[in-house]
This record gives structure tokens, C-alpha cells and sequence, in this order.
């Protein structure tokens, strides 16, 4: 695989271009290769562009090396800050680094758009163009040219400049790269960082006042570089080259294994584990659903249908999603014993029990946030901690309408956070639970600017003490002992056994309304085929529960069997239990493909299939198998490489070769 793309600077550095020798490919004329956002603290938005610079180029041999010793804002503020930028080229890709030295008293440089690229014209035909980028466990946008204006604020941003629209990385994106399939061609940004710190990928096309097209592609980090500091950036990598995605899962994937994905082994019985009854014992708004007592019945009613774990939430006097950091076991559901009793049950009748713990909030009606949370709340831009609204209701409305329940997020980067996960984990441990879940953990990746925590001035860092936390959690466990958390990101999905999936792609449609024709897990799952992900909703027998079970199967991912969002078992919905009972043991059929740490999800064979049928690859050893699910309401018949496959309607199937 090999880079054809050119990147070429002006000798005043004010201007760049992109070039595809025998392409049709075509840069934005006057566009810009990187844009900055200043802010003195009032004017909290400056911005400065490439194009309106003065800088020096030199060029020594695959390196070109640019040098800006002041920049000007559109304003025409001139700022005391040196920028160096270098790129170097190599076989396979164009690497893009960046240095800040800010000298200027009033101005700390926030944000870093680099590389910018600014297209008028890619390969192929524009409406045949799409984006594909890891959103969620991975997307497409079809024809971006045309559908990004819909993410035209109408108010808010300064869309006549132009339309844009953002993901956030980690979590948002599960991966820190995206890219443009023209033609043949895929044209892959990722960012390289070590670090994995937060950023997000842009979005964008020309204002409505603009009759020429232009597709903008571009990574925002967040240096927040202030006076008197000097910063070197991480890397970024642009390549284009004639292939697809796949080709983008290379590049990153062999980076992020080189560098800060070093995945742990899971312990065999989550490695093997079918799926979990996710159940709430009482409620957020006090109802008791289940007792301490219920947990071996609960259990026995998933284990009719394959289900081997309970995965318990609301075991706490606090009620579900109150409370938080605090748990102290409800007298009222059975007390201490009864709850020990209950696991210990569980456990003898061949199950699981993951008890619940959230990794981020803080209740802000509790005496710990009273006491503590100017030390560890993350702190937004203003100073302010970020607030979560959680509005749960039963059957009135003045919950629903007017709120129920203000939060806080908690700074991983705290030691004073820290110890209160790894006290909250030991009492999981105490009370004989076979793994601890801290949730959100995988998510909810915010700045922090409070200088007084661990990542200091670097807002972008919390989430490197984030997985050094997970670090000393598992360090607490003994060999059977498990621990996970929610959301899929690939910098922490290698510190823990299993993921609660959250995103698209572990899940296929939020309403039975909502199309999941762009969904593409398997940018993910074939780029990281170890990481365990558990699958998110349905959670009832709504119009096509079976297929978003089929979904599930094909993907590999675990079953989260949650029947009225938790609140009641699997044998309410006998449906719903047999689809589930049936699927996993379809893939205890092919046990070896869909558990053995052996086996991997790849995407290596392109194959012709129907409408309406999806299909995900396995190997294990010599062997190869695809699992196919038919989404029609027909029985369909096709050839899989000179073997006939039959897949009935809104079923599954697999094959060997």
C-alpha cells in the first residue's frame, strides 16, 4: 500500500496544495492546511489562518520543515507565538508534526485544526464520495458534498464561514481516525498520539452562499497552550492510496498496537461468557423491582434461554443513579447477608454476578460532593463543573417534566477519585461478586481545565490517568476476577474484560424508525477483534427485536438481554427469550469463531450477497466461516464461494470453509 498523495507549500508558507498525479484531485484555491483558535480569555475565539500567514519553508530532503514567527487573526491581532511545522515524507503516508512556542502574555492558543484539507475535488464522482469514520463502532456518510449541510446550526456557529459538523474522540469515535473513499481511492487522517488525548474530527462543506464545492476534512486537538509555555504536538498521518477502509485499519491499528493498545487477557469465564439479564433492583424513583433473595431466581430465569450472568444495578439504599459515590447495602431489599447469600447462590447454580458501580458521577445531593468535589469535579472553560441532568419518571410527570437528578463528572486524573473507585470496587469484591463494573468509565471524555489535577495546564490528558486507574483497579483482583465498564474506545477497551456497548454499531436502531443502513462495526471489530463488546437494546418485542438479535449474533457481541429497560426478567417475554436461546446456541455450534481467543473477526472476503443480507468474517486457524442474517421476510438462496447458503426469513446462518 502506497502513498500518491502530494503535499506542497508555498514559499511564504501562506498557501498549500494537494495533488494526485493523474487524478482528478484538487485543492480549494486559497484554502487552508491548518487553522488555530486563540483566546486571551475574553475574545475566547480567535482565529488564524494558514492562508493569512507569513512563514518560511526549507526543504531537506523528505522533510519540509515551516517556520512562522508570529501570527495574525482575522482580526489582524498580531500574536507573539512561533509555529513549526514538519512534514515528512515517507513510503506510505505524509506525517504532519507541529510545535508551539507562545511568548505572548494575554493569549494561550487553544485549539489546533492540522492537517486541514480542503477539497474541491476528490476522485471520483462527488455523489458517489463518502466519509467513513469509527462513530460509534464505526459509519458511513454517504455523498458528505452534499449531506453535511445538515448540520448547519441555524444560530449558533458561523456557518457562513463554513457548514461543520464534529465527532469527538475517545468515545464519539471509538478511534482516532477517519477518512474519504473516492473512487478507488481512500484518502485516511488519523491521529497518531501515544497518549491517546482527546480530540475531534471536522466535518465540513462550503457556506449556502457558496456555489463551489468544497469537502473539508480535519482533526481539532486541544493544546491550550498557555503564555510562556513551548508544546510539541503528537503526530498525524495522511495517506491516500487505492484501496478502502480496510487499508485505514492497517495503518491505525498497527500504531495503536506499537503504542498504547496492549490488551490484557480476559479471564476465561467472561471469554466464554454468553450474555447477561441486565436488571435494576430499585428503581432511580425508589420502586423496588426485585429483592437481595430474587438474584438465583433472576438467574435461573436467563439460564433457561443461555444466559450465564447477572449483571445487577440499583443494589444499593442510594436507589439507581443516586447517590453516587456513595453505596451502602439496602436493609430494605435484605441487608449485607442476604446479598452475600444471593451471590454465593448464583454462583453455585453455575452463574456470574457483576454488581454495578458508576465510574464518572457524583450526586450533587450527597455530602461527598459537599465536601469534596472542588478537588476532583472536572472543571469546564469557565471554571464550572460540567452538569448531567438525568430525567427518570414512573407513571407521573413532574419528574419527567421538571428533572430528576443533578450530577457532576468526577476528574480521573484525582488521586482523591481513585480512592474512591478502588474503595467502591473492594466492597464489590467483599460481597463475592465475580467482577467489578465501573460504568462510563469509556466514555464521558471531556476537558478538564483545572490546572490543580494530575493532567495540570494539558486539558486534553485525563484520559491517560483514566487508564492508569484501570490499571490498579485489575491490579486489586485475583485470577478469576473480572472488570469492565461502558462504551467503546480502544484506550481503555485494552485495560478491562468486557465492554457494555453503548454506540452505534452495538446497537442497530434507537427507535424501530431510525436506519441502520450506514452502521459499519466492523471497522472496529476487525481492527480490535479481542475486545468483548455486549450488544445495547432492544428491549422489548418490538417490530424487529429479532433482527437487532441478529445483529448481535453476527457481530459476535454478547447478549444484553434488558427487558423493559432492566426492569423486569427474560421470562417475561418468552419471544424475546427463545430468539436469545436460540442464537447462542447457534454459536456454541461454532463456539471455536465466536469465543476461542484463537479465532478473529476479519474482513477479508468481499462476497455478493442479496439485498437485505448482512454478513460478518471469522477465522480460526485454516478454517474460515461468514454468519449471515436476513433481514427480509423472505427465505433466500445464494452461492459463498461454490457452497449454497440458505438463510430464512429474519434468520441467521453460518458456513465453513
Amino acid at each position: 500500500m502506497k502513498n500518491e498523495l502530494i503535499f506542497s507549500i508555498s514559499k511564504d508558507a501562506s498557501g498549500a496544495q494537494w495533488t494526485l498525479p493523474g487524478t482528478a484531485l484538487k485543492s480549494t484555491p486559497n484554502g487552508d492546511f491548518w487553522r488555530l483558535i486563540a483566546d486571551d480569555g475574553y475574545y475566547m475565539s480567535m482565529t488564524v489562518r494558514s492562508s493569512k500567514q507569513k512563514g518560511t519553508a526549507t526543504v531537506d530532503g523528505d522533510v519540509t520543515t515551516v517556520t512562522y514567527d508570529s501570527l495574525v487573526t482575522d482580526e489582524g491581532r498580531v500574536i507573539d507565538a512561533t509555529l513549526i511545522i514538519t512534514v515528512t515524507k515517507q513510503e506510505d503516508r505524509l506525517v504532519f508534526g507541529s510545535k508551539f512556542i507562545n511568548r505572548d502574555e494575554k493569549t494561550r492558543l487553544d485549539e489546533f485544526q492540522y492537517p486541514f484539507i480542503d477539497m474541491n475535488h476528490l476522485v471520483g464522482e462527488r455523489s458517489k464520495d463518502y466519509i467513513v469514520r469509527p462513530s460509534g463502532l464505526g459509519a458511513k456518510v454517504d455523498n458528505p458534498w452534499a449531506s453535511i449541510e445538515s448540520a448547519h446550526s441555524e444560530y449558533k456557529a458561523s456557518d457562513y464561514i463554513f457548514i461543520r459538523g464534529t465527532v469527538k474522540y475517545p468515545h464519539g469515535t471509538s478511534m482516532a481516525w477517519t477518512g474519504v473513499q473516492s473512487d478507488k481511492y481512500f484518502l485516511y487522517i488519523g491521529r497518531h498520539d501515544e497518549r491517546a488525548r482527546a480530540c475531534a474530527f471536522i466535518y465540513g462543506i462550503q457556506p449556502r452562499e457558496e456555489t463551489e464545492p468544497r469537502l473539508i476534512n480535519a482533526i481539532a486537538h486541544y493544546p491550550c497552550v498557555r503564555p510562556g509555555e513551548t508544546l510539541e504536538m503528537c503526530d498525524n498521518v495522511v495517506s491516500m492510496f487505492e484501496g478502502d477502509w480496510r487499508g485505514a485499519t492497517k495503518i491505525y491499528g498497527d500504531f495503536a498496537r506499537s503504542t498504547f493498545f496492549k490488551p490484557i487477557t480476559t479471564r476465561d469465564w467472561v471469554q466464554n461468557m454468553t450474555g447477561w439479564q441486565r436488571i435494576i433492583l430499585r428503581h432511580q424513583y425508589g420502586e423496588i423491582n426485585y429483592y437481595y433473595k430474587d438474584l438465583p431466581q433472576l438467574y435461573l430465569d436467563g439460564k433457561k434461554y443461555g444466559l450465564d450472568t447477572l449483571l445487577v444495578f440499583g443494589w444499593w439504599k442510594g436507589r439507581f443513579d443516586n447517590g453516587y459515590p456513595n453505596y451502602e447495602i439496602d436493609e430494605e431489599l435484605g441487608g449485607e447477608q442476604a446479598l452475600k447469600d444471593a451471590i454465593a447462590e448464583v454462583q453455585r447454580l453455575g452463574g456470574k454476578v457483576i454488581l454495578y458501580n458508576n465510574g464518572i458521577l457524583i450526586d450533587m445531593n450527597t455530602d461527598f460532593y459537599r465536601e469534596h468535589h472542588n478537588e476532583v469535579a472536572k472543571k469546564d472553560i469557565d471554571g464550572n463543573e460540567y452538569i448531567h441532568n438525568y430525567r427518570f419518571e414512573n407513571a407521573g410527570t413532574m419528574l419527567q417534566l421538571y428533572g430528576y437528578k443533578t450530577f457532576v463528572e468526577a476528574c480521573q486524573a484525582t488521586e482523591g477519585w481513585f480512592e474512591v473507585m478502588k474503595k467502591n470496587g473492594q466492597m464489590k469484591l467483599d460481597l463475592g461478586a465475580d467482577s467489578i463494573f465501573f460504568d462510563q468509565v469509556g466514555g464521558s471524555t471531556k476537558l478538564c481545565f483545572d490546572d490543580s489535577h494530575k493532567h495540570g495546564p494539558r486539558v486534553d490528558d485525563e484520559i491517560y490517568y483514566r487508564r492508569e486507574n484501570l490499571d490498579r483497579l485489575r491490579a486489586m483482583l485475583n485470577d478469576e476476577q473480572a472488570i469492565g465498564t461502558e462504551c467503546t474506545t480502544d484506550s481503555t477497551a485494552c485495560k478491562i474484560d468486557y465492554i457494555h456497548g453503548c454506540e452505534a454499531g452495538a446497537r442497530m436502531k434507537n427507535t424501530p424508525k431510525d436506519s441502520a443502513k450506514n452502521l459499519m462495526p466492523e471497522i472496529f471489530r476487525s481492527t480490535f477483534p479481542e475486545v468483548i463488546i455486549t450488544h445495547r437494546r432492544p428491549h422489548d418485542c418490538r417490530p424487529g427485536f429479532d433482527i437487532e438479535l441478529n445483529h448481535a449474533f453476527i457481530q459476535g457481541f454478547r447478549f444484553d438481554v434488558s427487558i423493559y429497560r432492566s426492569r423486569r426478567t427474560v421470562s417475561t417475554l418468552p419471544a424475546f427469550g427463545e430468539c436469545v436461546a436460540k442464537l447462542i446456541a447457534l454459536k456454541e455450534k461454532y463456539h471455536r469463531f465466536f469465543y476461542d481467543r484463537a479465532a478473529r473477526y476479519v474482513c477479508e472476503t468481499t462476497l455478493t450477497v442479496p439485498a437485505g443480507v448482512r454478513y460478518t468474517e471469522y477465522v480460526y486457524g485454516d478454517e474460515r466461516m461468514f454468519a449471515f442474517s436476513n433481514e427480509t421476510n423472505t427465505d433466500v438462496e445464494f452461492d459463498v464461494l461454490g457452497k449454497t447458503v440458505k438463510v430464512g426469513a429474519r434468520d441467521v446462518a453460518c458456513i465453513v470453509f
